[in-house]
């Protein structure tokens, strides 16, 4: 049987160098593994004492090799040496170790796969926290991120165009960005996503040691969200179907009442003419009627004619028009100072009443109306703030509003519209 120094520069001798090498790396990788997972002292020890046994034979390998290779003109080493005794060693024997050694990593790595199937391991930890469809984060107070995966990374790199590296400043952009809620900060991303993130303390007990850390939790709330969405437009809708809805019941009852005089009047022309052609009748056929039948009828007729005519006949005022429809939709309006007396200032003061009583309603969600007056020596000014809500966006002239300030501007006024703190449209007029 031949010893490794005979097949040292031939093919079977690369192989046998080249597979020691091969299997004190796979020996490294595997102890650290090992150290890193596995609990079981004697496996900790079984993987080091296997690698430590390995790269002893794989050193004396390549001492020897080195060795041979500073030779020179001799053509074996001297006896009684240590690299003698390894290249004296025949080459099969370090051959069935390699083999034996690669027996055991294949039996090492079996029960390495089976250990972290049935254990728990922090690598495992790791990947069920990345698969998670909430995004969780731990950081100290410091804002240093001890933990945290792929969902909350995604997260930070939307909000803060990086990932997650300090759980602080991450909680900072939150807080700028989201919309406050009762559990947290509720945040658009602006990709079809939504989320409810919200901030816990946290404290881990770590070899007896208690670690205050911050916990950030951000759960997946877009079906929510685009649920709350289509609510509050439809809310919206409704809101504007009811003030629709009121409009027109008081229009109606206006309507009603008007249709009723005008059935009584055409009730009483209607009688009346008949008490003329019953009096033609009279006058061509005396024989033919009783007169005091006739004079009957003609006083009662009378009667209800002059009642009618003594009465004064109403002028309509646009503006007691319009205080009664704000009125009718449940809108007080309650006007502080001097009604102007002309007549394209009171005009434009009720069409700017009816405007802002229906835009209380219908966008501010108020029933009081206020209006204040002020007149200077040129003009007429009237400022109209409700008690609703303030607008969520900056209010522009469309609609009423547009037509309103076309009319004040055709009359030599303005108007200007304010949007925040609070709703106050102001109207001014000159006098003529």
């Amino acid at each position: 049987m031949k010893p490794v120094f005979d097949i040292y520069t031939s093919v079977p001798g690369t192989v046998l160098f080249t597979a020691a090498l091969v299997l004190v790396m796979l020996q490294l990788a595997a102890m650290l593994q090992t150290l890193l997972t596995v609990q079981s002292r004697n496996r900790r020890l079984l993987a080091a004492l296997h690698f430590i046994i390995g790269l002893a034979v794989f050193g004396l390998m390549m001492y020897a090799g080195n060795e041979y290779d500073n030779l020179g003109d001799s053509t074996a080493f001297p006896p009684h040496t240590l690299r003698n005794a390894v290249f004296s060693v025949p080459w099969l024997v370090y051959a069935a170790l390699e083999i034996l050694s690669a027996l055991l990593m294949i039996v090492q790595i079996r029960h390495f796969r089976d250990y972290i199937r049935t254990y728990l391991t922090p690598d495992a930890v790791k990947d069920t926290l990345d698969w998670l469809p909430v995004g969780v984060c731990i950081g100290d107070a410091s804002g240093t991120v001890l933990l945290s995966n792929l969902r909350i990374n995604e997260l930070s790199r939307c909000i803060t165009q990086q990932y997650l590296f300090n759980s602080s400043e991450f909680w900072e952009a939150v807080t700028q960005k989201g919309v406050p809620q009762e559990q947290g900060y509720l945040l658009d991303t602006g990709q079809g996503k939504a989320y409810l993130l919200t901030k816990s303390p946290l404290i881990l007990r770590v070899d007896g040691t208690e670690l205050h850390t911050e916990q950030i939790i951000a759960s997946d709330m877009t079906e929510a969200y685009r649920i709350t969405q289509e609510l509050t437009a439809k809310n919206q809708h409704l809101k504007d179907v009811q003030y629709r809805m009121k409009a027109v019941a008081a229009y109606e009852r206006s309507l009603i009442a008007a249709r009723e005089a005008m059935k009584a009047r055409t009730a009483v022309h209607n009688q009346m003419g008949g008490v003329l052609l019953s009096g033609k009748y009279y006058l061509d056929h005396p024989d033919g009627m009783d007169e005091r039948e006739l004079l009957h009828l003609l006083e009662c007729n009378n009667f209800f004619l002059l009642n009618e005519a003594e009465q004064p006949e109403n002028k309509s005022d646009l503006l007691q028009d319009v205080l009664n429809m704000a009125k009718r939709i449940g809108v007080t309006v309650e006007i502080e100072g001097h009604i102007p007396e002309q007549t394209a200032a009171r005009d434009l003061l009720a069409q700017a009443i009816e405007q802002c009583a229906a835009n209380t309603v219908r966008h501010a969600g108020g029933d009081r109306l206020t209006v204040t007056i002020s007149e200077t020596e040129t003009q007429f000014k009237a400022e109209f703030r409700n008690n609703g809500k303030a607008p969520e966006q900056p209010v522009t002239a469309t609609g009423g509003l547009l037509y309103l300030r076309k009319a004040a501007e055709s009359a030599g006024g303005t108007v200007t519209v304010q949007s925040e703190p609070v709703f106050v449209l102001t109207l001014s007029v000159p006098k003529s």
